[in-house]
């Protein structure tokens, strides 16, 4: 049985093919949403994230089973976990992961850093030499994943696929091993071979703002007639818009890589978040968009107003919503949404 370890990381920011290529599973941490975060909260305040605060309950109740945990440089509020983690949670390997602001050539220098210092920790630690045609074929391996999640993506607006679904591949994916992953995604591309046509009462959004992590608020949109096709998130398409570079040293191509995902709002590059959302909204057609972000979820709540008045001025019509960690319906939310779903013209 392969064995395992944990990233967590405020956007997709955590190099998981580094850990494949070691010989480990790769397994992101969402927190848990049906569980009480009290274990978190002997250690951080309650009015912290509470999705940090799920993430490290979640570290301290399944750690035991984890060869080691790497937490990549976030926000200001997972960025505090490594310390508590470091004195508090058992882990053999504990590793932190400094992915910079910028995405400019020395940044570029900074990644390919990070990238050689992670790996020496792995090798010095579990007695292994991670080679560069290891990482090669972990990068290939990735990239196959990638792939198979665009075409997924991409049938989100041409066949009844409901939220929830979306949402629960993208999920699977993250936490398990790759070729079961890619088995996984396959299966479900294959699947929506015979699934009917985009319902015909249902609206087409995009999505924007705060990771989603829990499937009850996907359905909540159903509930309201919205479908989302097209997102920025990094549990969506931020896991999977750009692929590896598979030609030249496979240490830059992945460091150049993950500084060419789509920008979140805990990075620098407004413009460029604004560009991709922007250029999303046009080939799609959309003229909807869901901005939301999770309560104290302070980058994006900040972004939210530029990046929403951007898409105002490119003809959308924009909601945007702060909404609790709970997988308990929020009626007013709904609400809104309903309402919002009578405003939209059709897709």
């Amino acid at each position: 049985m392969m064995k395992t370890i944990a990233y967590f990381e405020a956007s997709h920011d955590m190099p998981e093919e580094v850990l494949s290529a070691a010989g480990f599973v790769p397994r992101k941490i969402f927190g848990n949403v049906h569980a009480s975060n009290d274990p978190a909260d002997q250690y951080l305040q309650p009015f912290f994230c509470p999705a940090a605060r799920s993430a490290l309950t979640e570290a301290l109740s399944l750690s035991g089973q984890w060869e080691g945990i790497v937490i990549a440089q976030g926000c200001n509020a997972t960025n505090r976990h490594y310390d508590v983690w470091k004195r508090h949670v058992k882990t053999p390997f504990l590793h932190w992961f400094n992915t910079p602001l910028k995405n400019d050539e020395p940044a570029v220098r900074f990644m390919k850093t990070e990238l050689w210092r992670l790996i020496d920790a792995i090798n010095r630690h579990f007695g292994i030499v991670v080679t560069d045609d290891m990482l090669a074929r972990a990068n290939h391996e990735s990239n196959a994943i990638k792939k198979q999640l665009q075409v997924f993506s991409g049938l989100r607006a041409k066949k009844d696929i409901a939220n929830r679904e979306y949402l629960e591949i993208l999920m699977k994916t993250m936490i398990l091993p790759r070729a079961e992953a890619l088995t996984e995604i396959q299966a479900a591309v294959d699947g929506l071979k015979n699934r009917g046509p985009f319902p015909k009462d249902k609206k087409k959004v995009l999505l924007t703002g705060s990771d989603v992590t829990y499937p009850e608020l996907m359905d909540l949109f159903d509930e309201a007639g919205l479908r989302v096709v097209r997102d920025d998130l990094s549990v969506g398409e931020r896991y999977f818009s750009t692929l590896i570079p598979e030609t030249g040293d496979p240490l830059e191509a992945l460091a150049r890589h993950y500084l060419s995902t789509p920008r979140p709002a805990t990075k620098l590059g407004m413009r460029d978040r604004i560009r991709y959302l922007e250029t999303a909204v046009a080939a799609s057609g959309l003229k909807a968009v869901i901005s939301q972000n999770l309560k104290f979820c302070e980058p994006f709540a900040y972004d939210a107003v530029l990046v929403n008045e951007a898409l105002k001025a490119r003809g959308c019509s924009v909601l945007h919503a702060e909404r609790e960690y709970t997988p308990q319906a929020d009626n007013q939310l709904l609400n809104r949404l309903a309402a919002f779903t009578e405003m939209v013209e059709s897709s």
